[in-house]
Order: structure tokens, then C-alpha cells, then sequence
């Protein structure tokens, strides 16, 4: 992107949006400034998404911003077009800023409130400010993919150019706020391994400053932010406050474990915990893990210093110019006038979201499509499975607030569970209040579960679903098997394979969760194929794959081994010996589950050190599994009433093991860029007997659950 020197500014604007497709179309909006489209897009992403611009406007002026929806149809009431936000230069505008104006036939144009959801023909207009263009040049915005992009210009390493190729050209992110004293701003610069990239200045808004840097690829690397200016005047402090630094799309809160802040000089002395406030002229640290840092993720070869304002507006020294395309996935196409030759297509991701596409494993992580370790923590969304075929809680609330409750607490996935009789032809819920759902009115089962499945691809929920019983009824099959006469193994595998066809297109379904506490019968390993719950479980996840590779593949324990009893579906003692082989690799989670004292009276729990030797009993049980890199460990369900100070004490030293303190001494055990043990709590509604749920009988959130478990959420946001 080049600099126009007589007062206009290469610009770029990122739509921030996301659609309904249907009758083989995807939403389609024009972009205009000051009444002159400069691009368009078709938006055949299901969950935000930025679609990229450029423009070449007049520097130090308003400008009027328009994102248009053009085919909305009156037909079809299922496509329809979301904006959440634009951005200009870095700075970014929400819906509710802008102003919206409908154009259809049945209604006149008007004004109304700014909304993301596009339901008409008819567009959001944003003011931009003055400040948003400025003289300087733009930082382009980095695409994730394999783009064939070259800078040229002013390198920061001695006029040397790059070529990309044992480096990786990496996008940081620092979000700051300031407070000013004798008119000044806080100001800050941001450093990588001691070497200065840019500097920003900092208002009393919060505003995100894009930075960018060329970095060895395959290389642990110190993101440092250093406050510069700290001081006073007429009684009034200026302070520094970073609430997150994000490195190539992964999310570092200040606070983080793999943060630190280093007081006074840069020099490694007077070293304390990761905090947001900088006082005393002190500088942020994030060790960021070599994972973070690969060779082509973005496609610049200049390592650029950087100048962010107030504004979040980033200037670079030097004049480079972009001659190659941008590529991403996707089919969105950019028509502005500085589109590149290929078709423009997003792969990025919200600031340390789990990453769009899907999943595998390597040793004992879970590892998203942009190459992070990642965390599922969940919640089980039970009462499919049972006598109403469908979740609990929908006759008091739509299942779209129930999602955006669940993802409001911090949730990321969501346990599903469902019967084989569930999937009987023509199988109808009950238990829903369709004047809250409207939209599942005469739906199947499986339809509302298609429902379910596809509004959490638009809030960035993952899914595992989860083969919990064969007949309708509660809790696993009384059998202690996966099958029934009525509902045979082969059944069962039809059943998998058709859910694994049915949603191979839907990244938001991550993983199968084969069965549902085996148990009593059941064994591990010993080749009777009426009971041996491992061997079917090889068959059972080979018939997935053989249709859907891409699924992870969650295997639970049984009840009984050689060494002792556990909790049904926790034992995986098995594992020593005979292990689970897929044909397809790197997809294989052990899941258990996992209670406290007041629903079973196991031995461990009237130990005179309890709960002090539970890290003791969750080691031999499972975590070693973890600890030795075998696989990761999904804990599927655990849960409780709080009702008793054992079961507070359980919990407590429960979720202090999930988030990774494997030995009780306080401290995490996890190395640099690892995540823990993942889970999903049971259950969501209060309608369980043993554990009740996050919502209480009165449906609000139980607060002493969400504070006991939050620690352990994941730390990346959703996207």
C-alpha cells in the first residue's frame, strides 16, 4: 500500500460481518464512502468475519462510511446479512454506532438505531472522525494464509530485505487506555527481544494498536510494552493501563501466566507478576511460546516501526508498497480499488479465539487450525436424549439467549447429548415454548439440534456431540453398555455416520464423544466383542472417519479394570496396556468423568488428607495420561450441588488441577504455551437430581459455581 503524499491516505476498512445463506446465495453488501463504492463482498461466513478494503481518501476529514445489504429476498426469510463492526485504519465503529436505514417495499427509508442484524435491503451508515485518516500511511492489515504478498521500503535492520523465509511476519496487538497530566498522554513503546517495532500514545478510551514485526519463525520471542513517560503535574497522575496484548491472533491477558512486569529499567530486576497498570516507567513481558510464530501466517518481509496513536492509527517509516495478492479462503472477492488479484477470503480470528475450521491433538494438547494449543470448557446442554428429545430450558427461553448465556459466563463448548431414539423417523420435541422459539415450530429432533448447531457456528461455540444413551430415558444405559437389542451397535454406527455427514460442512462440531459412561459389564481390552468397550470404540470412530476425518474422536473409560473400581466411563486404566488406535491420527481425546463425595462413597474421599490427596488419586486414575503425553484428557461431566463443605473442597481442588497445578503445590506444572485439561461442567439447567446446574431453579446463574470454576476457563475469547 503506498503513501500518497498530496493529502489524501491509503485507507483500509474492515467490515467486520457474517450471514445466512440460502436457494445457493450468500448475503452480498457494497461498501461506499462519501456515496463512492469502492468494494463489495459476498459474505459466506457463518460466524464474523473481517472483509478487507482500501481506499484512497482525504487526509484530516470526516468521511461517511456505508455498508449496503443488496439481495436481501422477501422469499426467503433465511438470508440475512450481520455487521458488528467496521473498522477504519484500526479504529473501530459498532452497529449501534452507526445509523441504520431500511429499503424494501413495504416500508418507507428512515432512520432508525444502528443493529447488526440486516434483515432488509438497506444499509448501516458510519461519521467517521477526522482522526481516523491521517497523512500518514495505514498499516495494511495482515491476512492469515499462504499470500503472496512483498513489501519494499525502509527495513528497520540496517535497510536489509527480507524475504520471508526462516521468519515469520507477525501482527501484534496491544490494547491500552491512558490517563494524561501537564496535556500529555501516557505513552508507551513496544519492543520485540529488547528491539523497538513502534510506539503508541494512549487516550482514556481503550483502543487496540497494530504493530507489526518480522520474528524468526519456530522461535520463543519477549513481546515487551514499555512505559515511557510516567509522571505528574497540578496533582494529576498519568498512568498506563494495557489490558491484553495479542500476538498473531492469540490473546495474552496482562495478568496471564506467561505475562510479567519488570519495574523501573528493562533488566530483568525487580521482576514481579503480569499486571495491567504500568507505574514507575515499567515494561510488560509476555513470553510468547515458538508455536506463535511461523513462517508465512502473515506475508510482510520488512520489519516496520511503528507509531500508534490515541486512535490506534499506526504509521510506517518508509514508503513500502504491496505488489503481490492477497489470499485468504474463502470466496469474498474485494472490488475496491486496491484489490488484489485473487479471490480475498478470511481465515484470521477474534483476538485469541479458538480458531475457525477444525481440531487435532498433539501429545497432550488440543491444537486449533492456526497451530495454538486451545482449551475447551464447556457445559452439557442436557434433555435430548431423554423423554422430550430436545434441551432443557426451552419452554422458559429461546435457545439462542440460552447460547449467548452460556457464552456470556465464558463457555466455549457446548456437550450435546443425544439417543438413538432421538433419531427415530419423524421424532418431535416437546418441552418448548414455540412463542420463544418461533423458528423450531414444527421442527424434528435433529432439526432443532441442525438449529442449535448452526447458531452456535455464528457465535463461535464449539460442539462435541455426545451418543448418551440408546432408548429415551436419563443418566447412560442401564445395561452399562453402548447398545441395547432394541438399538444394536449397528444402529448406532448408522446413526454416527449420518450426524458425521450431516454436519462435515459445520466447523463449529468439533468432536464425537463416542458413548456415554460404559459401565459394569463393560471392559477394556479383552477381546469379548459383547462387552469389550475399547475394541467398539475403535470400530465405532473408524465408521465416523471413514466419512468425517476431521472430527476429534472422544473415547471415554469404563467403570472396572484389574486395579481397582472407578466413576462409570473414568476408568482408563486400560489405556497402559491396550490403547485406542484410529485410522485416522491425531484425533484421539480419553474422556472421564468425575464427582464429589456427596455422590459416591469412595474411599479416597474419608481419607484424613482429603482433599489433599485427590491430585494423588486423579493422577493414577487419569492425569497421567496427560502428564506423559499420551493424549489430551476431556473431563466430559463433573458437577455438584455445593450443599456440603466436602463437595466446596472437591470443587475447589478439582479446578485447581484442571487449570494445571498437578501436584497440589499451588503452582501451574505446565510448560510454556501448554493449556490443561479440558472439560465440560454438567450440567447447564437445574433439572439434574445429583448435581443441579449453573442455573438455579429460578433459571438465574448460580454465582458460587461460575466463581469456583472460572479460574480453569479458557483465557481466549470466543470468536
Amino acid at each position: 500500500m503506498a503513501t500518497n503524499t498530496t493529502g489524501s491516505s491509503a485507507t483500509n476498512i474492515v467490515v467486520n460481518a457474517y450471514g445466512n445463506s440460502t436457494d445457493d446465495l450468500a448475503p452480498h453488501f457494497r461498501l461506499l464512502v462519501d456515496g463512492k463504492e469502492v468494494g463489495s463482498a459476498s459474505v459466506t461466513a457463518t460466524s464474523a468475519k473481517p472483509y478487507s478494503f482500501t481506499a484512497d481518501l482525504a487526509a484530516g476529514e470526516e468521511h461517511t462510511v456505508q455498508v449496503v445489504y443488496d439481495n436481501d429476498d422477501a422469499n426467503s426469510q433465511y438470508r440475512d446479512l450481520y455487521v458488528k463492526s467496521i473498522s477504519v485504519n484500526g479504529n473501530t465503529l459498532q452497529a449501534a454506532d452507526a445509523v441504520y436505514e431500511r429499503q424494501d417495499d413495504d416500508a418507507p427509508a428512515e432512520p432508525m438505531d444502528g443493529q447488526e442484524g440486516l434483515w432488509w435491503n438497506g444499509g448501516l451508515t458510519f461519521q467517521t472522525p477526522s482522526s481516523f485518516v491521517t497523512g500518514s500511511a495505514a498499516s495494511a492489515t495482515p491476512l492469515t494464509g499462504n499470500g503472496t504478498d512483498s513489501a519494499t521500503g525502509a527495513s528497520t535492520n540496517g535497510g536489509e530485505s527480507g524475504s520471508g523465509g526462516s521468519d515469520a511476519a507477525t501482527s501484534i496487538v496491544v490494547n491500552a487506555r491512558g490517563s494524561a497530566a501537564g496535556g500529555q498522554n501516557a505513552h508507551f513503546t513496544v519492543l520485540a527481544d529488547g528491539q523497538k517495532i513502534g510506539e503508541g500514545t494512549a487516550s482514556t478510551d481503550a483502543k487496540d494498536f497494530t504493530f507489526e514485526a518480522d520474528l524468526s519463525s519456530g522461535q520463543a520471542h519477549k513481546i515487551q510494552v514499555q512505559y515511557d513517560n510516567d509522571g505528574a503535574a497540578a496533582g494529576a497522575d498519568r498512568n498506563l493501563h494495557v489490558s491484553t496484548v495479542t500476538i498473531n491472533g492469540h490473546e495474552v491477558a496482562s495478568t496471564d501466566a506467561t505475562a510479567s512486569y519488570d519495574k523501573g529499567t528493562l533488566d530483568g530486576q525487580d521482576v514481579v507478576k503480569g499486571q495491567a497498570d504500568l507505574y514507575w516507567n515499567g515494561t510488560l513481558v509476555v513470553n510468547a511460546d515458538k508455536p506463535l510464530f511461523t513462517a508465512g501466517g502473515t506475508n510482510a518481509t520488512d520489519t516496520t516501526t511503528g507509531t500508534g496513536t490515541d486512535t490506534g492509527t499506526d504509521s510506517t517509516a518508509g514508503t513500502g508498497t504491496i505488489t503481490g495478492s492477497d489470499t485468504a479462503t474463502g470466496s469474498d472477492t474485494a472490488t475496491g480499488s486496491d484489490a488484489g488479484t485473487g479471490s480475498d477470503t478470511d481465515t484470521g480470528t477474534a483476538s485469541g479465539a479458538i480458531a475457525d475450521g477444525y481440531l487435532h491433538t498433539e501429545g497432550s494438547q488440543i491444537v486449533d487450525s492456526s497451530g495454538q494449543n486451545v482449551k475447551l470448557t464447556g457445559v452439557n446442554w442436557f434433555g435430548a436424549e431423554g423423554y422430550a428429545f430436545a434441551p432443557q430450558g426451552m419452554w422458559q427461553d429461546s435457545y439462542t439467549n440460552i447460547m449467548d448465556q452460556m457464552k456470556e459466563q465464558g463457555f466455549n463448548t457446548i456437550r450435546l447429548p443425544w439417543s438413538d431414539a432421538m433419531l427415530d423417523d419423524g421424532r418431535m420435541p416437546t418441552g418448548i415454548d414455540y412463542s420463544l422459539n418461533p423458528e423450531l415450530e414444527g421442527k424434528t429432533s435433529l432439526e432443532v439440534f441442525d438449529a442449535i448447531i448452526d447458531y452456535a457456528d455464528q457465535t463461535g461455540m464449539k460442539i462435541i456431540l455426545d451418543h448418551h444413551r440408546s432408548g429415551d430415558g436419563a443418566s447412560a444405559n442401564e445395561n452399562g453398555l453402548w447398545y441395547t437389542d432394541d438399538y444394536p451397535e449397528s444402529v448406532m454406527i448408522e446413526n454416527w455416520k449420518m450426524l458425521a455427514e450431516r454436519y462435515a460442512d459445520n466447523p463449529s462440531v468439533i468432536a464425537a464423544d463416542l458413548h456415554n459412561e460404559p459401565h459394569g459389564q463393560a471392559t477394556w481390552g479383552d477381546g469379548n466383542q459383547a462387552t469389550d468397550w475399547a475394541a467398539a470404540a475403535e470400530r465405532i470412530g473408524n465408521a465416523i472417519q471413514s466419512v468425517n476425518p476431521n472430527w476429534l474422536m472422544i473415547v471415554e473409560g469404563v467403570e472396572q479394570s484389574a486395579e481397582g473400581t472407578y466413576w462409570w466411563g473414568g476408568n482408563l486404566d486400560g489405556v497402559k496396556t491396550d490403547p485406542i488406535d484410529f485410522d485416522v491420527d491425531g484425533k484421539l481425546v480419553y474422556s472421564v468423568h468425575d464427582y464429589p463425595p456427596s455422590m459416591a462413597g469412595f474411599g479416597w474421599f474419608s481419607d484424613s488428607d482429603f482433599p489433599n490427596n485427590m491430585t494423588e488419586v486423579w493422577n493414577d486414575a487419569w492425569g497421567w495420561i496427560v502428564q506423559d503425553e499420551v493424549a489430551p484428557v476431556l473431563v466430559g461431566e463433573f458437577g455438584t450441588k455445593l450443599e456440603t463443605t466436602q463437595d466446596q473442597q472437591w470443587l475447589d481442588a478439582f479446578i485447581q488441577y484442571v487449570d494445571g497445578d498437578y501436584d497440589g503445590d499451588g503452582q501451574s506444572d505446565l510448560a510454556a504455551g501448554e493449556e490443561s485439561v479440558s472439560f465440560t461442567y454438567w450440567g447447564w439447567s437445574p433439572g439434574s437430581g445429583d448435581t443441579g446446574g449453573i442455573m438455579t431453579d429460578d433459571w438465574t446463574v448460580n454465582s458460587a459455581k461460575m466463581d469456583a470454576i472460572q479460574p480453569a476457563l479458557y483465557d481466549g475469547t470466543i470468536a
